[in-house]
């Protein structure tokens, strides 16, 4: 199953190869009908060779370089090549075509001899309206093609620049979220003068430092994103005074793995903010993250009390859950897949992507 996706990917990429390979066997066959293998290969190579200059030099000069700027030149120009062409074209035809009919190379039906013989058919003006014919199609099939090209190139440029925009946009949306939460926690422990503030500040720097260093690109090594949540677990630990029921296991294949920085964070801010385990010392967090071949899952789940389900602002809760699910959407599509489960008594959110 695999080669034919290779074959039909090759196809794709030299698409304007094939369809001028499939042209030149379409018109070598038809004269092969008639003629022998050495004149159906001359009377193609005649046929084919101005079309295809044809079609290079516009494709490849005059549309890119005079279509949108000088349009009035690109039409001087492409008139003036097509006269040009149809005028070489019909006087390379019809001397190497008499020149074969002479030595018996080239066949002609009798009723085009008998017609020549009579002079009521001229060999000249047949072949330049036909060459006139063909170089002006080609013109047009190759303006047409250029000018599609041309507007899906556009349209996958801007689809691209918004995905940017949008991922910069979100993850901007990310850290200043972070940083409130985490400033709000030192603020408190500096009123209560607590002996832990110089330990947060730490911590904080640390995490910091991940995010103005390694999240300007656009993946992390999934070890440093797991440190990062490493530390704001032993960030938020400082904070209780009891030992929280709090577990992060992992299980990693290669811990060097790319993921998008802060991809998870938001499901772990959440497991704190709504299992309130720092006022229910019976709460818990349990976080998990697996990774084999290319294949990663993350999963959060943790308690809901019963305060929870009454005093949750419904405008502020899921925010940075949003963010997560529009930022995989924009970077996996379909490859990714987020699943929640939510009772009365819990709340769990897995990711499972497969890139």
């Amino acid at each position: 199953m695999k080669k034919p996706a290779g074959f039909l990917s090759l196809i794709q990429q030299y698409n304007k190869v094939f369809i001028w390979l499939s042209l030149y066997a379409i018109g070598y066959f038809i004269s092969s009908t008639h003629q022998s293998a050495f004149t159906a290969f001359v009377l193609a190579n005649i046929t084919f060779v101005p079309m295809l200059v044809t079609w290079a030099l516009l494709y490849y000069m005059l549309i890119p370089k005079l279509l949108h700027k000088y349009p009035w030149w690109f039409f001087f120009c492409s008139m003036s090549m097509m006269v040009l062409f149809s005028v070489a074209a019909t006087e390379t035809d019809s001397y190497y075509s008499m020149k074969m009919y002479e030595e018996g190379i080239l066949q002609l039906p009798p009723e085009i001899v008998q017609r020549m013989e009579n002079g009521n058919f001229n060999p000249r003006s047949y072949l330049h309206a036909k060459y006139v014919i063909l170089i002006i199609a080609t013109m047009a099939v190759t303006t047409v093609s250029w000018l599609l090209d041309e507007h899906k190139h556009i349209g996958q440029q801007t689809k691209d620049n918004r995905i940017r925009l949008e991922l910069k946009y979100l993850r901007a949306q990310i850290n200043p979220h972070f940083l409130f939460n985490a400033l709000n926690c030192i603020y408190s422990l500096t009123l209560m003068q607590d002996e832990k503030a110089p330990d947060s500040v730490l911590k904080l720097s640390e995490m910091l430092r991940y995010i103005t260093d390694d999240c300007k690109s656009d993946t992390v090594p999934l070890y440093k994103e797991i440190d990062y949540i490493k530390n704001y677990i032993d960030f938020q630990r400082i904070r209780m005074e009891s030992h929280p029921d709090i577990t992060f296991t992992t299980d990693l294949e290669n811990p060097s793995a790319p993921i998008p920085p802060m991809i998870f964070l938001p499901m772990v801010e959440n497991c704190f903010k709504h299992s309130r385990i720092i006022d229910h010392p019976d709460g818990y967090i349990r976080l998990d993250l697996k990774q084999q071949g290319k294949s990663l899952t993350f999963s959060a789940e943790n308690s809901v009390p019963e305060l929870e389900l009454k005093t949750v602002d419904p405008e502020r809760s899921g925010v940075g859950l949003n963010n997560v699910q529009q930022r995989l959407k924009l970077i996996f599509g379909d490859k990714c897949k987020m699943q929640k489960t939510e009772t009365d008594h819990l709340y769990r959110i897995q990711i499972c992507i497969k890139s």
